[in-house]
């Protein structure tokens, strides 16, 4: 059966599981209230989700604020410990799965070793978060490819040395997407022959950006990087916004679109679907709802 789920923001409680605030202000007094507040947050919104049967939800990097900067100094999972687990045994306890989205400066292919430095940071910060929710490696960190620096064969062949540099902690969690611009399903496809990394498929980012090979031909291929410890494939689905710069996402799903998204990823097999949508569960709701009144066939 397809969970799914949104990110980071429900609209529905107008509650966020991110907040922070400036380097200045960043006391370890002033962090931990936040990390407080945040970790109170997520499992309010993960209760919340429960009681709407989403199985889905992509925690904020920001969770932990500033987790891979040397200004947050506190051992966040050793004194939040009660806390983390408490969130990772109501998770498990209700097959939901978890994942993070490390944002776009998180860049493991970067000609620039300070930024390779960096982003592998992020990366730890980000497994170390969900290590200390005790979640398994189908709790996922998603990371797209970079940039191509003028070199794109190159740029692709430095993404995959770099993740097969990385330690294990971070590798049997990280998976590759498809990207609006720059890298496409065969190129995630690509990297994952190069790194044994799964992928996962977007829908909006390949409307943008194309393969030579429609969905149809790749999906099976992609459905195969997963399994296992990995667990089930992992979709991402999004509309376009009217009027609004290709590759912006909707405030709401194409009920079509999504119906259309369900039967193409169903025909191989099981998967989740993240729906990334500015109105975040109000979307959510308001699509499966169409979904399944039988709105959207």
């Amino acid at each position: 059966m397809t969970r799914f789920g949104y990110a980071c923001i429900s609209d529905l409680l107008g509650v966020t599981t991110s907040r922070t605030c400036r380097l200045a202000s960043a006391t370890p007094d002033r962090l931990r209230a936040l990390i407080e507040t945040n970790l109170s947050a997520l499992m309010t919104i993960l209760e919340h989700n429960r009681a709407h049967d989403w199985g889905l939800f992509r925690i904020g990097s920001g969770v932990i604020p500033f987790g891979s900067h040397p200004v947050n100094t506190l051992t966040w999972d050793q004194e939040f410990a009660p806390q983390l687990q408490a969130i990772g045994r109501f998770a498990l306890r209700h097959d939901m799965r978890l994942s993070m989205h490390p944002g776009q400066y998180t860049i493991i292919n970067s000609p620039n070793p300070d930024v390779r430095r960096a982003s592998v940071a992020e990366l730890a910060y980000a497994a170390r978060f969900l290590d200390a929710l005790g979640l398994p490696a189908e709790h996922k960190l998603v990371l797209h490819v970079g940039g191509v620096y003028g070199d794109k064969p190159a740029a692709l062949a430095r993404f995959a040395a770099e993740a097969n540099r990385l330690p294990d902690a971070i590798r049997r969690r990280l998976v590759v997407e498809n990207d609006d611009r720059h890298y496409t399903l065969a190129d995630a496809l690509e990297i994952s022959a190069r790194t044994g990394l799964p992928v996962v498929f977007d829908n909006l980012h390949d409307r943008m950006n194309p393969s030579p090979q429609p969905p149809e031909a790749l999906l099976p291929h992609v459905f195969a990087t997963w399994g296992g410890a990995h667990g089930v494939p992992k979709v991402h689905f999004s509309s376009q916004a009217p009027g609004e710069r290709p590759g912006k996402h909707a405030a709401f799903a194409d009920a079509g679109e999504f119906h259309a998204m369900l039967d193409l990823c169903g025909r191989y097999g099981d998967f989740d679907l993240m729906l990334e949508a500015k109105a975040k569960d109000t979307a959510l709701q308001t699509v499966l709802a169409a979904q399944y009144s039988g709105k959207a066939v």
